[in-house]
């Protein structure tokens, strides 16, 4: 009896084991469905290569201004540094809490509003809109607008009116395409644009740059002035000696601080080196888009041939039932 169940246990092993030199027969035999198979991607992939965008990356790799430490920073050094490791965030001076508002930033719509009144960025970003001859912005009409409103309209997305391109929609875009990254050891931040005109990917990146910085220069300013003026009316009031010292140290801070905003240097990031766009296109990539497609087709065919010689003794056995 237990002979008899081992022999039947070792057929249906042996039954359910893939025979390699008969996979291989198998896969010989349908290699015009495998050759389909393969070819079918890669004319797919051929023609995406023709008609994609080849964009390139812009680079703009930045670091917080130089400033003199606080004390509290000095105090507080070794603990900020274990507080870091530790995901805790700790207080900041003025030039890192600057430079961490500065990434912060980026995506705001404060940022976009003010990008968006350079017109020669706005053109190029939203050409489709602009209308060169007449010198307005329009409406995008055409079979691509059209075949974007039936696809809306068949998943129940509502269709929002048409407004010539702002702060709003430049914030959407930037949004998508600009990148921020940074490493928490370096103390670089890299800011990162791709675009098919790699000097108009550069130049977005230095115009924003040069927006960001300005925008937290103005708010540094205006709180500046409106802290010395309250500081200084503060100090022809008290009669208190410790609060005339203390009211004095905080005049001098905000002193500092409005010499550094005033000041035509950087006041928030400082850009290392000069933005520099990528020599080739980064996307899309030909070699890996083709190898790809190679496996795909390889695999998809190898699948469908096999299961096709599986499912052919069933087909037989039911063909031979019936009659």
């Amino acid at each position: 009896m237990n002979s008899e169940h081992h022999s039947y246990t070792a057929a249906a092993n042996a039954d359910d084991e893939i025979d390699l030199v008969e996979l291989a027969k198998t896969l010989w035999a349908g290699r015009k469905t495998i050759a389909i198979c393969l070819l079918v991607p890669i004319l797919a992939i051929l023609t995406y290569l023709h008609v994609a965008t080849y964009k390139y990356e812009a680079v703009l790799a930045v670091t917080p201004t130089q400033s003199e430490t606080n004390g509290l920073t000095t105090k507080m050094g070794n603990l900020g540094g274990l507080a870091s490791l530790a995901g805790i965030s700790m207080p900041q001076d003025s030039s890192a809490l600057a430079f961490s508002l500065y990434l912060e930033g980026v995506y705001s719509r404060s940022l976009a509003s003010a990008l968006s009144k350079h017109e020669d960025l706005m053109r190029v970003i939203f050409k489709d809109e602009w209308n060169e001859g007449a010198k307005r912005w329009e409406k995008p009409s055409g079979i691509a607008s059209g075949v974007v409103k039936f696809i809306k309209a068949g998943m129940g997305v509502p269709d929002t009116t048409w407004q010539p391109p702002d702060g709003a929609r430049l914030q959407e875009y930037l949004k998508r395409e600009l990148s921020v990254s940074q490493d928490p050891k370096s103390p670089l931040a890299i800011l990162s644009f791709k675009h098919k005109d790699p000097d108009f990917a550069v130049h977005l990146l230095n115009a924003m740059n040069t927006e960001m910085d300005a925008l937290l220069r103005a708010k540094a300013l205006a709180r500046a002035n409106g802290n010395i003026a309250y500081l200084s009316e503060q100090l022809g009031k008290v009669t208190i000696t410790e609060h005339r010292e203390a009211i004095a140290r905080s005049l001098s801070e905000q002193e500092k601080i409005r010499m550094s905003a005033s000041s035509s240097a950087p006041y928030a990031a400082e850009p290392f080196g000069t933005a520099a766009a990528s020599l080739k296109p980064v996307t899309p990539k030909p070699v890996l888009s083709l190898f790809l497609g190679i496996v795909l087709g390889l695999v998809g065919g190898s699948i469908l041939v096999f299961v096709r010689s599986r499912l052919r003794p069933y087909n037989r056995e039911s063909s031979d039932s019936e009659h």
